[in-house]
């Protein structure tokens, strides 16, 4: 399969942007060149920071140097909740989070962070470029956020402080930290687990002062975060599909020029292929980084984990209404 994203006009869509959104002019002139921020919570070696570094550079190249974009990572804007909500509002112009944090607007969303209802990457990418992709940009836009692009992830894991994880028995009383949405938290408690949900940039020191036993992310986070530190052991579970979302403000988006709007969308569809590059390399260099920096790596039973899933599948499925119905192990 041809790995890309590929939005059609219908799903990637209709731009709508801020003034607001921290915007300052540069020129104090007549041209309207502006300097807006892209809010992110993860550290400035991630490579999804590198990919919206060359999303900053594309609007910049294709907007005549009108828009420059400032990439603020690590969190310095806000939790992912909260520089959404701003981002929505128009007092931020863009941002990036992961798609289970968007719930709060339609519980919908929460859809693509079923368990094991992707056939790996190739289904996940197949998926949010096709219907899937399309009817949750709509329901985003509905809500004031413009889909730039969809960001793949990768596959989410458990790691934690204690013991190698082989079968869900393994997890039997570990406090493991989740994303703040209620898939990810029905999930691990399914498994056995406790589930503590806390947002991202608080993992770290969660983990460290053992407030947590584990957490669940991909390999390219946990080595990027350096949470190996603090649970040395990984292991492969393979439970979710990421699927991150690069938004605009429809507010911001909708007092530009027709060509300045056109200008960003198509820096979006730009990004979408380096960030899909860039990770893919990412995941290789940072396992290896991992394992060197003393992390423990082992397969699961993965029969096992899909059959503790299975109630909590069924159970979740009506919540999502048609939308569940277009994803590859559920249709």
């Amino acid at each position: 399969m041809d790995r890309r994203w590929v939005l059609t006009s219908a799903g990637a869509v209709t731009l709508g942007l801020v003034t607001g959104c921290g915007a300052k002019s540069r020129s104090g002139g007549t041209d309207g060149a502006t300097t807006v921020q892209l809010a992110e919570p993860v550290k400035a070696n991630s490579p999804m920071v590198v990919a919206e570094k060359y999303f900053a550079d594309q609007v910049a190249a294709l907007t005549g140097g009108l828009i420059t974009v400032e990439v603020k990572p690590g969190g310095v804007l806000g939790d992912d909740n909260r520089v959404t909500e701003m981002v929505r509002t128009g007092q931020v112009a863009f941002c990036k989070t992961l798609m289970a944090n968007l719930t709060a607007y339609d519980k919908r969303l929460g859809v693509v962070n079923l368990p094991y209802v992707f056939r790996g990457e190739g289904g996940c990418l197949e998926a949010m470029s096709g219907e899937l992709g399309r009817r949750c940009a709509s329901i985003l836009e509905e809500h004031g956020l413009t889909v730039l692009a969809y960001f793949y992830g990768g596959d989410r894991n458990v790691y934690n402080r204690l013991r190698p994880v082989y079968t869900p028995a393994d997890l039997k009383g570990m406090r493991i930290r989740v994303p703040q949405n209620i898939v990810s938290i029905d999930m691990v408690n399914a498994l056995g687990a406790d589930a503590v949900p806390l947002a991202t940039n608080d993992i770290a020191s969660a983990l460290e002062q053992k407030l947590v036993d584990a957490a669940e992310n991909s390999a390219v986070f946990y080595a990027t975060e350096q949470h190996v530190e603090f649970a040395p052991h990984f292991s492969w579970t393979r439970h979710q599909q990421t699927v991150d979302v690069l938004m605009a403000s429809r507010t911001w988006l909708s007092k530009l020029p027709k060509a300045t709007r056109d200008a960003i969308v198509q820096a979006g569809v730009l990004t979408r292929e380096e960030q899909l590059r860039l990770w893919t390399k990412a995941t290789f260099d940072q396992v290896s980084a991992a394992e060197g920096q003393g992390a423990l790596t082992n397969e699961v039973d993965s029969t096992a984990f899909r059959k503790a899933l299975a109630p909590m599948l069924r159970e979740h499925r009506g919540t999502f209404g048609d939308l569940a119905s277009l994803l590859p192990e559920l249709s």
